[in-house]
């Protein structure tokens, strides 16, 4: 039998929780887990996305060092690692793609960010492990309980991200099978500027992982702040 998996919330470095990657690796030694899955958004780029810029914020450049020194945190942690491409990590790509710039002009995510031996997977890719989709959220259904939505559209068992405020396990069942569909939360620091666009909204960012046993079974971990 596999050993579960990992799996890891949006991070969006530089705004990662401090304290997040440690709670990772008790989750991981606490499951026994083998393979890991960061399920998307790994860095942030505030700096170069589409809305309205806060003048308080550091620059393109400025805001690269800050997070390659945090995706760096993560890549020594889980040197071993399946990574979606979410959609704060396609911006270079997505501005590129803005201006007519060929995208293969730009460098490569292991080379920007330093993970030779992650394993990236493009955005929008849904990966199979064991009968279990992994995507980062950002297509199919979304609103409220969408991993539970999608797992019933797709009627497979389904992990995601992107979705900062929603966590947890729901479970689906007809007259031949169950599956479940897994919101992951985050990991990101609530209080940093970067994620000052959440705070009008009631529903705020849950810190936790996923552990997936099977295509029958899998458990949400919360980090209690």
């Amino acid at each position: 039998m596999s050993k579960p998996v990992l799996v890891i919330g949006d991070t969006h470095a530089p705004c990662m929780l401090k304290g997040y990657v440690p709670f990772l690796k008790k989750i991981q030694k606490k499951h026994d887990c083998g393979r890991v899955v960061h399920i998307g958004d790994v860095v942030d780029w505030n700096s170069i996305n589409y809305h309205e810029k806060d003048s308080s914020m550091p620059g393109a450049m400025e805001e690269f060092k800050a997070a390659r020194k945090q995706v760096q945190i993560l890549y020594k942690a889980f040197p071993k690692l399946e990574y979606m491409i979410g959609n704060h990590d396609a911006l270079p790509a997505r501005k590129a793609k803005t201006i007519g710039l060929p995208e293969h002009l730009l460098k490569n995510f292991k080379t920007l960010w330093g993970v030779d031996t992650w394993t990236i997977h493009p955005r929008f890719t849904d990966l199979e492990i064991n009968g279990v989709i992994y995507r980062h959220g950002d297509k199919g259904k979304g609103g409220a309980m969408a991993a539970h939505k999608n797992s019933v559209a797709e009627f497979t068992s389904l992990v995601q991200g992107h979705l900062h405020a929603q966590f947890g396990v729901v479970y689906h069942a007809n007259q031949g099978d169950c599956v479940f569909g897994m919101q992951v939360g985050c990991g990101v620091d609530h209080d940093h500027p970067a994620m000052s666009y959440g705070r009008v909204y009631s529903a705020k960012p849950i810190v936790g992982c996923g552990v997936v046993y099977s295509k029958k079974y899998a458990v949400a971990e919360p980090m209690f702040l």
